[in-house]
Parts: structure tokens; C-alpha cells; sequence
């Protein structure tokens, strides 16, 4: 048994992606309805999908945790904003804004302040891109930090891709890709054949039943569009 096994406790790295729910409303029935859409649109929200919640909206949070939890979405914390003080009094961890949202999805006040604020610089992978050669597994999971991925293998359902860069699958597709880690919405997905659980680039995500069947065992490229939503084009 090595020294770390005969420790009490072992703090271990792992990159984690987790879905943001955005408030837009503070109306309980607006909410409750938009609730119902995105169920019906993602069925991972009923199997226990974890979430962020954040919004720029006052509205009565332990009601919000409650509606989720009866939907059968488990609430993991509340971004830094307006809900921070509620979320202490609930007890629920404080996590820092996202601050990808506004390079994906730029709002008529951004707009407006563009032109007398420079843009933000987007940083590109430094490293030389990580060349994956066999297999990626169920369970398996590949980072390749401040570079790009490339992998000349299949890539098996409950595996999964992460890149601050752009992610090239020269086979088939059938676990999570995750492309622009780090919130580079310019980073963009490139796969043989797609069959894919998952793919996400910027925190912007679309799971296997969002993809239309068209583009099903398509080879493709996948980027975001100018709404900042998930585009997949055909290749050939």
C-alpha cells in the first residue's frame, strides 16, 4: 500500500463540465414554462443533470431549487451575483460568474459598448497539439491543456474529449467531446463519423438527441454560430 492509500483524505485533479442554468425571468410561471420546453428538448434534466444557476434577476431562489429538484435537476451552487446572499442562507456553494457567456453571447448593451472598449483576446493554444493513437474507452477521459487534440482512434460512448483548442476525430464519435475548455468560443470540433453523446464548445453544449438525423454517422465540423448556439455542418 503506497503512503497516499493510508491517508485519510487525497485530493485528486479532474476537469469537470457542468451546465449553467441561466435565469432570463424573474416570473415563477414564465420559468415553469420555459422549465417544462427544456425538459421535453433535454432529457438529462430529468435524469439528474447537475447545474449552476445564474441570472441578473431578484427572484425567490429556494423556490427555484425546489421546481428543479422536483424536475430532477440537482442544483450544485449559484454563480457570484444577485442570488449569492440567498444561496448562503440555503447553504449552497458560491461559484465565480461564468465570463465565457459574453464572448458566445453578446447582449444589445455589449453591443453598444464594443466600439469604445477593446475586445477581449482570445489566447490560443501554445503547446504542440496531443496525439492520441489508440482507442479511447468507456471511462476514459483525454485533456489536452493549452493545445489542440487529435485523435486517430474511435472514441467509445462514456469516453470523453477536452481541449482548450480544437478537437480532430479521425474515426468515430460516440463519447464527449469538449472543445474550447477554458471559454475559447473560437475553437471548433472535427470528427469522421459523428455519433456522439456530447459535444460542447465554450460551455455551449448539445447532447445526442438535439442532433438532427442527418447529420447522424456524418463527418462534420461543429462550431458556434454568430447567436453564440452550437452549428454542425457537413463535411462531404
Amino acid at each position: 500500500m503506497s503512503i497516499d492509500e493510508n491517508k485519510a483524505l487525497r485530493l485528486m485533479g479532474r476537469v469537470l463540465t457542468l451546465s449553467r442554468l441561466r435565469v432570463q425571468s424573474s416570473v415563477p410561471q414564465a420559468i415553469v414554462e420555459e422549465l417544462t420546453k427544456l425538459t421535453l428538448e433535454n432529457p438529462m434534466l430529468q435524469q439528474g443533470l447537475p447545474v449552476v444557476i445564474e441570472s441578473d434577476y431578484e427572484l425567490d431562489l429556494a423556490w427555484l431549487v425546489k421546481v428543479l429538484k422536483r424536475t430532477g435537476v440537482q442544483v450544485l451552487g449559484v454563480a457570484a451575483g444577485v442570488l449569492s446572499e440567498q444561496a448562503i442562507a440555503l447553504d449552497l456553494p458560491i461559484l465565480p460568474p461564468d465570463h465565457t457567456k459574453a464572448a458566445s453571447r453578446g447582449s444589445t448593451q455589449q453591443a453598444a459598448t464594443t466600439s469604445a472598449a477593446p475586445k477581449a483576446v482570445i489566447e490560443q493554444p501554445k503547446l504542440p497539439a496531443k496525439m492520441i493513437t489508440d482507442p479511447v474507452r468507456s471511462g476514459q477521459q483525454v485533456y489536452a491543456e493549452n493545445s489542440d487534440l487529435i485523435v486517430l482512434a474511435p472514441v467509445s460512448s462514456g469516453a470523453e474529449l477536452i481541449a482548450d483548442g480544437c478537437i480532430h476525430i479521425y474515426g468515430v464519435l460516440r463519447g464527449r467531446a469538449i472543445a474550447g475548455a477554458t471559454g475559447n468560443p473560437q475553437a471548433r470540433i472535427f470528427c469522421k463519423k459523428l455519433e456522439a453523446d456530447l459535444v460542447a464548445i465554450a460551455g455551449v453544449y448539445m447532447v445526442a438527441d438535439q442532433i438532427p438525423n442527418k447529420l447522424q454517422s456524418k463527418s462534420v465540423q461543429i462550431y458556434l454560430g454568430e447567436d453564440g448556439n452550437i452549428v454542425i455542418e457537413a463535411l462531404d
